[in-house]
């Protein structure tokens, strides 16, 4: 008797299509060789909201996102690592910011020591950065992220 009544109720809860993740991004991964280092690096100089935008730029938005469907360059995410390796941030202001743009880079701001905001967009093609200090705007290559790096340092 009670396994007639149990048949014929439907269930409370179904789990619509477009909230299930795709199976590649529930599944277990193997850590890349440098990522706990990198991992850590992001805790130390960006802090943990700038951690926090990182690891969901990776891992969220890898298939794209925006209007035209650009996926973060894994070129420019490679500089965006190296950079901050390398740079120097104030430790009287606040953390850098962190940003994914439409052309498919990831782009870092703050203030330097005076205040002044300073950005760098990393694309899969180089580097873009602006100083307001200077009211400066200026292209590097990956080559010459570390002379960059000392340049906005500090």
């Amino acid at each position: 008797m009670n396994a007639l009544l149990l048949q014929g109720q439907s269930q409370a809860y179904t789990l619509l299509e477009e909230l299930q993740e795709p199976p590649e991004v529930s599944a277990v991964r193997r850590a890349e060789p440098d990522e706990i280092a990198r991992e850590e690096l992001l805790l130390r100089k960006l802090g943990p909201k700038g951690w926090g935008r990182v690891h969901h730029f990776r891992n969220y938005y890898a298939s794209g996102w925006g209007e035209n469907g650009h996926a973060l360059s894994p070129k420019a995410l490679d500089a965006f690592f190296r950079f901050v390796e390398v740079v120097e941030f104030p430790a009287d202001k606040a953390s850098p910011s962190v940003f994914l743009t439409d052309r498919g880079g990831i782009e870092l701001c703050w203030e330097n020591r005076a205040g002044e905001s300073v950005q760098v967009e990393f694309t899969a093609s180089g580097v873009e950065c602006y100083q307001a200090a200077s009211d400066r705007e200026g292209l590097a290559a990956f080559e010459d992220l570390e002379q960059l790096s000392r340049q906005l340092s500090s």
